[in-house]
C-alpha cells in the first residue's frame, strides 16, 4: 500500500497530526494490532478523513480479511476519487479476492489519474496475465518499466509473460535484467532456470535453481525443478557445491522420485576423489585396514549415503564396490572392530539392500556364512542375549530381518530408528493392513492368478519417495498443460472427478494421480494384496485420504457398479491374457467424454528384451531369488549388446523390477498402427502422448507444425527412433 500522510493536511475535519504520525509509525513498524485499533478509532471520530481508511484497508488486507479490506478501500476512494494510490490499493484487494475484472477497472482508473504510476501499471499487468491476456500484460509491464526503469519485479513478471508466450530467448534476457537490478530475487532465479531448461540448457538451469535455493533454502519449487533438470545431465567433472542442495532435494518431502535422478547423481559422485579410486580398482579391498579406510572415506559422502537409503544405484561400478564390501565384511565380521563409521556404513548398506530387494549376487560361500550368522543370532536371542549390532546389520544386508520371528527382540536397533522402521516395523505393519483390504469377487482367470502370484512374492516396485505434484490442479488445467486434443470439452467442467487406477501396484501411480487432480476421489485396484498393503501404508504415511484401495481383477470391475471421469491403466493391460478384453471393461465403466490414460509396451523398444526372454525360456531358468541373481550376474558380465542395453535400465537394479522386465509370466507388445486399430474398435480418440522429450524429438523430425496427434506420423518417428518409447507408450484418449 502507498501512504502519503502529507495529503491529509488539506482535508477538513482532520485528526491531530501527531495522531496520524503515530498511526503511520505503528504501520511502518509492523504493529498491526495497534494500527488496526487506532485506525478504527480515527475512522469513527473522523469518518470523512481518507487517510485512516487507507491504513485500515491495508491492515485488513495484510491479515487476510479481504472483503472488509475492499470496503475500507472503497470508502477511501469515495472520499478522495482523485487519489490514484487509493484506486491502486482497492485494485490490489479485488485482485487478491479473484475479482479480476473489477481490479482491472481500478488499476486503469489509477493510471488515468497518474499516467506514470509504475506500481499501478505493474499491478494491471499481473491482473491481465491472470485473465490470460498475455499480450496486454506484456504492454502493461513495459509501461511500468518505462515509468520506473529500476523496477526489478516488473522485469521479472515480464519475463514470465514472455516465457508463456513462447519467446524464451527474450524471457531469458529480461530475467537477467531483473537480476542485475536485484540479484537476491529467488523466484526470478527459479523462473530463469525454467526458461533455460526449456531452451535445453540444463547445466545453466541447474545453476539458476541452486542460486534460488541458496537465497531461499525452503524453496520447494526450486528443489523440484532442480530434480527435473538434474535427471537430464551427466556430469563430466566434480561440483561439490551441488551436494547439499541435492541432499535437501532428496530428503525434503516428496519433491522428486530418487530413481529419476540416481544416474545423474552417481555421474557427479564418480568424480569425487573420496570414491573415484575405489570404483576404478576392483581389487581395492585387500585387508581390514583398507576396508576401514574406505568406510571412513565414504562416511564423508553424505550424498551417497542419502541416495543409497532411498533407491537402487543404477550403476554397475558402484554395485561392484558394494558387493565386494559386503562380502568382505561378512567374511571378516569377527575381526572387525565396531565403530560409528562402520555402523553408519552397514546401516546404509542394509537399507540399500532392502530397497533393491537383495538383487546383489552372493557366492555359495556367502550363502553358507549368512546361514551360519543367522543361526548364531537366533541362538543368542533364544538365550536372552543380544547380538552385536554390526552382525545384525550385516545379516540385514543379505536377508529381510522382518522374516525372523525374533526381529522385534533386537534391542540394538532401538538406537537406529530409521533402520528399525524400514527393515522391521513397516513390513510388519503391511501384514496387518492386508487384513483390512476389501476384495471384489474371486480372482479366477489363469493368467491373472499367475500374475498375482508374481506380485505377491515381489510387490512392484519397492519405493521410498515419489515426486508428488506440488499443487493439485483442475482437470482443465491438466489438459491444457499436457496439450491434449479433446473431442468434447465437457470433461473440463468436472470439478470433483472420480478416478480409477486399474493396476496401482505399490501406490506410486495412485498417489501421484491423487496429488495431481484437485478435489478428486481415487479408486485404486490391483491383483496383489502385498502391493496394495504397501500402497496403503505409503498413502497413510503421506496423509492422503482421497484414495480407496481394492483387490480386484480388471475383468471384474463391472461389479463395482460405478462409472469414472478418468481411468488410468499403465503397464497392466499388456500383462493380461487378452489385453482387449480388459481394455473393453475399462471403456465400459468410463463416462461418455471421459479421459483414459493407457500405458503399453512398444514392440520396437523391447526387441532386446524379447531376445533375453527367449533365452530364459530356452535355458528353462527358475525364478527363485538365487536363480534370478545368478542369471543377472551373467548379463552384467557379458559384452552381448542386448545384455548391455538391459544394464542401462534402472529396472536392472532391483529384484522386483528385474522380474517385471524379463521374467514376467505374461507379456504383449504393440505397435502404433495396432494401437490405432484398438482405439477405433473401442470408440476412443487419441488425445496425445505424455512424453515431452518424445514430442520435442518428433518435431525435430517432422517440423514444428507437424500434427502431434497423428499416430501415422508417430509411427514413422518410431521407425527412425526405435528406443523412443523404451519405457512404454503412455498416452491419453477420450471416449466418444
Amino acid at each position: 500500500m502507498s501512504i502519503d500522510v502529507l495529503k491529509t493536511k488539506n482535508l477538513t475535519a482532520s485528526p491531530p497530526l501527531d495522531l496520524l504520525n503515530r498511526l503511520l509509525g505503528y504501520y511502518q513498524n509492523g504493529r498491526m494490532s495497534d494500527t488496526e485499533k487506532l485506525s478504527i478509532k480515527i475512522t469513527k471520530d473522523f469518518p470523512k478523513h481518507q487517510f485512516a481508511w487507507k491504513v485500515l484497508g491495508a491492515v485488513l488486507g495484510s491479515t487476510g480479511r479481504l472483503s472488509e479490506a475492499v470496503n475500507a478501500n472503497k470508502k477511501a476512494v469515495a472520499l478522495s476519487p482523485q487519489d490514484a494510490e487509493a484506486h491502486n490499493n482497492l485494485g490490489n484487494m479485488l485482485q487478491k479476492m479473484g475479482r479480476l475484472d473489477e481490479a482491472e477497472v481500478s488499476f486503469k482508473e489509477s493510471i488515468t489519474l497518474k499516467p506514470d504510476y509504475a506500481l499501478a501499471q505493474y499491478n494491471l499487468g499481473v491482473t491481465l496475465k491472470e485473465l490470460g491476456r498475455l499480450e496486454e500484460a506484456e504492454a502493461s509491464y513495459n509501461q511500468a518499466i518505462k515509468s520506473n526503469p529500476n523496477f526489478p519485479e516488473a522485469f521479472s513478471n515480464l519475463g514470465v509473460t514472455l516465457k508463456e508466450l513462447g519467446r524464451l530467448e527474450e524471457a531469458e534476457a529480461i530475467y537477467k535484467q531483473a537480476l542485475k537490478l536485484k540479484p537476491d530475487l529467488a523466484k526470478t532465479h527459479n523462473n530463469l532456470g525454467v526458461t533455460l531448461y526449456e531452451l535445453g540448457r540444463f547445466n545453466d538451469a541447474i545453476s539458476s535453481y541452486t542460486q534460488a535455493i541458496e537465497l531461499k533454502p525452503d524453496y520447494i519449487e526450486a528443489y523440484a525443478n532442480l530434480g527435473i533438470a538434474i535427471k537430464n545431465v551427466r556430469f563430466n567433472s566434480l561440483d561439490n557445491k551441488l551436494y547439499q542442495p541435492l541432499i535437501q532435494m532428496l530428503t525434503n518431502g516428496n519433491l522428486i522420485n530418487p530413481n529419476d535422478v540416481a544416474k545423474s547423481i552417481l555421474s557427479l559422485l564418480k568424480h569425487d576423489n573420496q570414491i573415484k579410486g575405489f570404483l576404478l580398482n576392483k581389487n581395492v579391498i585387500t585387508n581390514i585396514e583398507k576396508a576401514t579406510f574406505i568406510i571412513g572415506a565414504l562416511d564423508n559422502l553424505k550424498l551417497l549415503h542419502t541416495l543409497m537409503r532411498l533407491c537402487p544405484l543404477p550403476e554397475l561400478q558402484f554395485e561392484e564396490l558394494f558387493v565386494t564390501m559386503r562380502g568382505f565384511l561378512l567374511k571378516n565380521l569377527d575381526n572387525m572392530e565396531s565403530s560409528p563409521e562402520l555402523i553408519y556404513f552397514l546401516s546404509t548398506l542394509s537399507i540399500h539392500c532392502f530397497v533393491n530387494e537383495y538383487v546383489y549376487f552372493e557366492s555359495d560361500e556367502e550363502t553358507r556364512l549368512v546361514e551360519e550368522l543367522q543361526a548364531e543370532i537366533t541362538k543368542k536371542i533364544k538365550q536372552s542375549d543380544q547380538p552385536e549390532i554390526i552382525k545384525i546389520l550385516c545379516l540385514a544386508s543379505y536377508r529381510q530381518l522382518n522374516q525372523y520371528n525374533w526381529c522385534q527382540k533386537i534391542e540394538a536397533l532401538d538406537n537406529l530408528e530409521d533402520v528399525k522402521a524400514i527393515l522391521i516395523e513397516e513390513p510388519l505393519y503391511e501384514r496387518l493392513i492386508i487384513k483390512d483390504i476389501p476384495m471384489l469377487g474371486k480372482i479366477s482367470d489363469d493368467v491373472s492368478l499367475k500374475v498375482r502370484e508374481q506380485y505377491e512374492e515381489s510387490p512392484y516396485p519397492r519405493w521410498m519417495k515419489i515426486g508428488l505434484f506440488i499443487k493439485a490442479k483442475p482437470i482443465a488445467a491438466v489438459c491444457d498443460e499436457l496439450k491434449l486434443q479433446l473431442y468434447s470439452e465437457n470433461i473440463k467442467n468436472v470439478t470433483d472427478p472420480l478416478i480409477l487406477i486399474a493396476g496401482c501396484g505399490t501406490g506410486q501411480h495412485s498417489i501421484g494421480t491423487a496429488s495431481r487432480f484437485s478435489n478428486c476421489r481415487v479408486t485404486a485396484v490391483d491383483l496383489s494384496l502385498a502391493s496394495l498393503a504397501y500402497a496403503q501404508r505409503k498413502s497413510n504415511e503421506l496423509h492422503l485420504t482421497n484414495i480407496d484401495y481394492l483387490q480386484a481383477d480388471i475383468l471384474h470391475l463391472h461389479q463395482m457398479g460405478k462409472e469414472f471421469d478418468i481411468i488410468e491403466s499403465t503397464g497392466v493391460l499388456h500383462h493380461m491374457e487378452e489385453p482387449m478384453a480388459g481394455w473393453r471393461v475399462l471403456v465400459d465403466i468410463l463416462k461418455p467424454g471421459g479421459l483414459m490414460k493407457i500405458g503399453l509396451y512398444s514392440e520396437y523398444a523391447r526387441q532386446h528384451i524379447v531376445e533375453v526372454r527367449k533365452e530364459i525360456t530356452a535355458l528353462r531358468l527358475g525364478t527363485s531369488n538365487a536363480e534370478v541373481r545368478k542369471y543377472r550376474k551373467s548379463l552384467a558380465d557379458s559384452h552381448n549388446e542386448n545384455y548391455q542395453l538391459l544394464t542401462k535400465s534402472t529396472d536392472f537394479f532391483s529384484l522386483s523390477r528385474l522380474r517385471d522386465l524379463i521374467f514376467h509370466v505374461q507379456e504383449h507388445r504393440f505397435t502404433l498402427p495396432q494401437i490405432k486399430i484398438c482405439l477405433d474398435e473401442l470408440g476412443l480418440k487419441f488425445c496425445g502422448f505424455e512424453n515431452k522429450f518424445a514430442i520435442s524429438n518428433f518435431r525435430e523430425l517432422h517440423g514444428n507444425h507437424a500434427n502431434i496427434y497423428d499416430l501415422e506420423l508417430w509411427s514413422q518417428y518410431e521407425e527412425t527412433n526405435p528406443l523412443a518409447f523404451s519405457g512404454m507408450y503412455q498416452f491419453w484418449c477420450q471416449k466418444l
